[in-house]
């Protein structure tokens, strides 16, 4: 389901992000989906431990994701999350 190579791997351990926490924000059954620059797509989720990610991706073949970059959510990206978890 996802695509994982050195250099994404790297870069999202740049911003303290394991692949299995980028997995686990993009399957969050809460996660918001946006757009993203440059025609990607983006999810704001949160890992099974509650950190809140905001991981920017692509669809690559055969449905599967490449992880461009994940990083923590700022506070107002945390709000709209919690929002929606909440059914508010």
């Amino acid at each position: 389901m996802f695509i994982w190579d050195d250099e994404n791997i790297e870069h999202i351990g740049a911003h303290n992000v394991e692949p299995e926490e980028a997995e686990e924000a993009m399957t969050d059954q809460f996660r918001i989906k946006f757009d993203a620059h440059s025609g990607k797509k983006g999810y704001i989720g949160a890992t099974e431990e509650g950190r809140r990610l905001v991981v920017i991706f692509v669809v690559r073949y055969e449905g599967k994701y490449r992880v461009i970059t994940a990083r923590d959510a700022e506070e107002h990206e945390k709000k709209l999350y919690n929002k929606r978890r909440s059914g508010r």
